[in-house]
């Protein structure tokens, strides 16, 4: 059971450097969108994770997919700025990530699609979308 939260975890670890490499080499107005579409999505899992932890019983709205939350998402003025704030928020993910307990990946929410989510479903959801946004970001050049 840890080593599938690990590997979860380590699936998260990997974006950053990809992204990083990807912007150095330039930084085309669809990468850039991709880019805050997914630190958008790691700020609401943040939120989200954090809520499991602290509160009894929360209730999750259904969330985007990865096609809309990629053609909602807007160009901001400062690339540099969203490209820190998307690795702290990362990392602040992965480290609340590593220091949940085994009983906290049990943790459940009610969700608005109906029945409970657990902590672990949201991770793999948000693993999932990263997925989608690696493969997408890496079609642009």
């Amino acid at each position: 059971m840890l080593d599938e939260y690990q590997d979860l975890i380590e699936e998260l670890l990997g974006t950053p450097g990809i992204v990083r490499g990807a912007m150095a080499d330039g930084q085309d107005a669809e990468r850039v969108k991709l880019v805050v579409a997914l630190h958008e999505r790691d700020k609401t899992a943040l939120d989200r994770i954090q809520r499991l932890n602290r509160e009894t019983s929360p209730h999750f709205k259904v969330l985007p997919t990865f096609d809309q939350a990629a053609g909602a998402a807007a160009i901001p003025a400062d690339v540099t700025v969203l490209l820190e704030s998307f690795e702290t928020t990362r990392g602040d993910l992965v480290s609340l990530l590593m220091n949940l307990t085994l009983k906290d990946w049990e943790r459940t929410a009610t969700h608005d699609a109906g029945g409970e989510v657990s902590l672990v479903d949201e991770v793999e959801r948000h693993v999932e979308f990263d997925e989608a946004f690696r493969e997408r970001f890496g079609g642009y050049s």
